[in-house]
């Protein structure tokens, strides 16, 4: 088996970097290849924050797919993906024609309007801790069309495009995952999601809600109330993945 890591996004992605970089080591020593890699405009790659956009994510992760399949020769391919790298995911397996054996979905982001608000809100709560600024008077200038924190996404700039998918992004947009056995991570199930998955099973998928025993602060600022590599959510994952080989 191998598998492909698909990343959140921002600061979700500089949280979860070490631990996956430390799951990829552990799942090669149970002879389970891993591919990482980060999206245009993100990371690495090429690009600037304000370019990033859904569609050309997806074809990443189809790319990244193909390039792994190359590498690995694996019989079986797994795709763990997290926050909105899940939800990327899912619109990869509808365009890919390739079939993942396995979607590992971590808490995907199926409201969009949702999470530039949680983005948002995280922002205001780290300039209030850092600067000791009033949270209406950054709240002000987020929440307006034309106000200069507009783009603002801890630390990350937001484009116009990616500002736009995500405003239209529901749990009525997200397709119905191609794969052969689909599981669904969830600190805890809300009804916006319990609905989508049983929208997924009446499309004949296979679909499983699985719940980590430890949770994860995904825009924490710093390492001050989650460890970094939680050896809890690794143990979990490896136990996940390699029973499946």
């Amino acid at each position: 088996m191998a598998v492909l890591i698909c990343n959140p996004y921002g600061q979700e992605s500089i949280r979860t970097h070490r631990m996956f970089r430390v799951l990829a080591d552990r799942l090669n020593r149970c002879s389970i290849d891993v591919l990482r890699f980060d999206y245009f405009a993100t990371g690495d790659s090429f690009g600037d924050d304000s370019q990033g956009e859904f569609i050309g994510w997806t074809n990443d992760v189809i790319v990244a797919n193909q390039e792994l399949m190359k590498l690995s020769r694996a019989p079986r391919i797994a795709w763990l993906g997290t926050r909105l790298g899940a939800t990327l995911a899912i619109m990869a397996s509808v365009s890919s024609t390739f079939l993942p054996d396995r979607m590992i979905l971590w808490e995907p982001i199926i409201n969009g309007s949702n999470y530039l608000t949680e983005i948002d809100n995280r922002f205001i709560q780290t300039l209030r801790e850092s600067y000791n600024v009033p949270r209406e008077a950054w709240g002000n200038l987020i929440q307006s069309d034309e106000g200069p924190m507009r783009h603002e996404g801890v630390g990350f700039e937001l484009g116009n495009i990616l500002r736009q998918q995500l405003q239209a992004l529901t749990k009525d947009t997200i397709p119905t995952p191609r794969t052969i056995q689909c599981d669904v991570i969830n600190r805890r199930l809300e009804p916006e999601m319990e609905s989508l998955m049983e929208r997924w099973r009446n499309g004949s998928a296979q679909v499983d809600n699985l719940v980590l025993r430890d949770e994860f602060d995904w825009l924490a600022a710093e390492a001050l109330t989650t460890s970094l590599v939680p050896a809890g959510i690794v143990q979990e994952f490896v136990r996940l993945i390699a029973n499946q080989k």
